[in-house]
């Protein structure tokens, strides 16, 4: 079995650097053209189930990517984590602002709560679920996921046996895929941010 991740597309709040997980905002012109391009790029495979987070962006990249696909299984727990009152703010004005809360949280960002948002320990569990169920499916086709960056890069270090600190080695770029190769729970990383035409012999 085959698992192939695809962050979304660029949305007004990347564009601008600010702050963002749970706000629910709509994919840009260029998000749009991204996801198409990431979608040529898998035109050759066929996926058996498609999971979604539930935000739009991600709704928005998925229905691009695989335009005659449904959406089997659209999950809240791949939604990007709650920011609380940091939500759509940039960092250097939250570091301006409220330094000392700032400080706390790069020092101890595992522990310390961004802005009465969601705990990391919360947000670790939802998405570790969701990672050990897909890693426990058994299918030979291929399934799709498309989320967000702490979801996926989460997921990923949780898949290769990695301490949760280790999702920031992997930035999964907006314009590009990835694929991981389930065999039989033991989980392998074929592709990472590609960004080219997916053929069979891969």
């Amino acid at each position: 079995m085959r698992l192939v991740l695809v962050r979304h597309g660029q949305t007004a709040a990347n564009e601008s650097g600010l702050f963002y997980g749970s706000t629910d905002l709509p994919l840009t012109d260029k998000g749009i053209e991204q996801g198409r391009r990431v979608g040529e790029c898998l035109a050759t495979l066929t996926f058996g189930q498609i999971h979604c987070s539930q935000l739009q962006r991600a709704q928005q990249t998925a229905r691009l990517v695989v335009p005659n696909g449904i959406i089997t299984n659209s999950d809240p727990r791949l939604n990007e984590m709650h920011f609380g009152s940091w939500e759509m703010r940039h960092h250097s004005s939250i570091a301006e602002e409220e330094p000392q809360a700032w400080q706390r949280w790069v020092d101890d960002w595992q522990n310390v709560t961004p802005g009465g948002g969601e705990p990391f320990a919360e947000f670790a569990g939802r998405v570790k679920s969701v990672a050990d169920e897909l890693a426990q499916q058994q299918d030979d086709g291929d399934s799709l996921v498309v989320a967000h960056q702490g979801v996926l890069s989460l997921m990923l270090a949780h898949w290769l046996r990695m301490p949760a600190e280790a999702m920031w080695h992997f930035p999964f770029q907006q314009d590009s895929w990835t694929m991981v190769e389930n065999r039989g729970g033991f989980m392998i990383l074929r592709h990472f941010n590609h960004q080219s035409l997916f053929r069979s012999e891969q």
